[in-house]
């Protein structure tokens, strides 16, 4: 019997399933508020491609498509991080944002980030 990755339960396997998405969001730290990409979600926590620096062990608020949560960042690489939430999310945040996405009513995050500069750049003509 193969003993890797059972030490206490099982190492290396997701509580969660995850929803991938690539939605735009917001997180708010200490240190100031950033944008981000949601590249996946899951009632546990998220992968998070951010356009700030972000510090392990860092306590946030992470918004996307009207919703909220808090949490802490588990892990940081190369502009990404994973974060763990405060609490659960609820299976209807989870369906609510897949439908969001299914239904073409979330905008990805490059086209959030390309609309968002037009909007800048008419302002300004």
């Amino acid at each position: 019997m193969n003993m890797v990755g059972k030490i206490g339960g099982m190492i290396g396997r997701r509580r969660n399933s995850r929803l991938r998405l690539g939605v735009p969001a917001q997180l708010i730290t200490l240190h100031g508020q950033f944008t981000a990409s949601l590249a996946d979600l899951s009632q546990s926590g998220a992968h998070l491609r951010a356009r700030g620096e972000l510090i392990r062990g860092e306590e946030l608020v992470v918004t996307w498509l009207g919703f909220e949560a808090f949490g802490t960042i588990v892990w940081t690489a190369n502009g990404e991080a994973g974060l763990e939430f405060d609490e659960p999310l609820a299976e209807t945040i989870l369906l609510h944002t897949r439908q969001q996405v299914d239904q073409g009513i979330a905008p990805s995050a490059e086209q959030a980030a390309f609309d968002g500069a037009r909007s800048w750049y008419m302002s300004y003509r």
